[in-house]
């Protein structure tokens, strides 16, 4: 998940749910909702990490998840 919030492509809601997509069919998904929940925090915190301080928007995109 954390290659697709990444690349330099728009953020919407079709992009998040192609990556939850992959993550089931990879076998990735846990089927525990606090347990998803928790791995979609840590991913966004790694991704908020590795985003260029220039790409604003796309940071600015990222924390309003956690709003």
């Amino acid at each position: 998940m954390e290659e697709f919030l990444l690349t330099k492509e728009p953020l919407n809601i079709v992009r998040i749910s192609t990556a939850l997509f992959v993550r089931v069919e990879q076998g990735e998904w846990t089927g525990v909702l606090e347990k998803e929940v928790e791995n979609f925090e840590t991913g966004l915190k790694n991704v908020l990490e590795r985003v260029p301080s220039e790409d604003v928007e796309r940071i600015k995109k990222l924390r309003s998840f956690g709003t």
